[in-house]
């Protein structure tokens, strides 16, 4: 009954999706807005760029919690592609000033090449068991390359992060999160984001269909428009 208890006041995933997404705004705010505006301080930007700095790893660890429970895994790439391809112009908007710029693509990309990466590791360990290690090196690489190739967030280091998730998941909390933490450690404030993933309690939470979905592009539209308006060029 105590580790039921405390399985139920952990923080469900829900909760680690609005304490991401929280996060994210602010640095996107900080990004498409508030460094458009005249006079300007620096540090208050950074700051609030450290701040979004703590999204990802939550994104990476919902991704592969994710994958682990969805009843339909190629629905689940579906909708990661499709919002990438409906984010990517509002992410040009907002974060390079354009309507579209080639030379980036946004993190919804970096969720699908990584969860196709998973989807492959998955049925090496289920046919191969322990055996094959060339062969999931080689995916794993192949993947990493895509992430690089295609310039998409995070590059190389986003489709790792999330395979390194989906390794560490049956460890236990302080283990994973030890690696986690050093993983991360290249940007300061990202640690910070297992302080919420250690007391996930493996719940779903309450949540609206595609409402997570629809935030990304959303925002970022607004925010896209926001700086077109401060640039005069709405």
């Amino acid at each position: 009954m105590d580790a039921l208890t405390v399985r139920k006041n952990g923080i469900s995933a829900a909760v680690l999706k609005w304490i991401a997404v929280v996060t994210m705004l602010i640095d996107h705010f900080a990004r498409a807005v508030y460094s458009q505006v005249y006079g300007y301080q620096y540090e208050i930007y950074d700051l609030m760029t450290k701040i979004g700095r703590i999204a990802f790893p939550i994104y990476c660890f919902l991704l592969v919690e994710g994958f682990y429970h969805t009843k339909n895994v190629s629905k689940y790439i579906r909708n990661c592609f499709l919002f990438a391809l409906i984010s990517e112009i509002p992410f040009d908007m907002a974060i390079f000033g354009k309507v579209i710029y080639p030379g980036h693509q946004n993190v919804y990309f970096t969720l699908a090449i990584g969860l196709c990466a998973l989807v492959v590791l998955d049925q090496l360990k289920y046919r191969y068991e322990t055996k094959y290690l060339l062969a999931r090196i080689i995916v794993i690489g192949t993947f990493a390359y895509a992430g690089e190739f295609f310039d998409v967030d995070y590059h190389w280091k986003g489709i790792l992060f999330i395979i390194m998730f989906y390794y560490c998941r049956n460890m236990e909390k302080w283990r994973r999160n030890l690696i986690g933490i050093c993983a991360f450690a290249y940007e300061i404030t990202a640690p910070l984001a297992f302080i919420p993933i250690h007391f996930y309690n493996g719940e779903r939470g309450r949540q609206i269909k595609y409402l997570f979905y629809a935030i990304y592009p959303i925002h970022l539209l607004i925010f896209g428009i926001i700086r077109f308006y401060i640039h005069g060029k709405l």
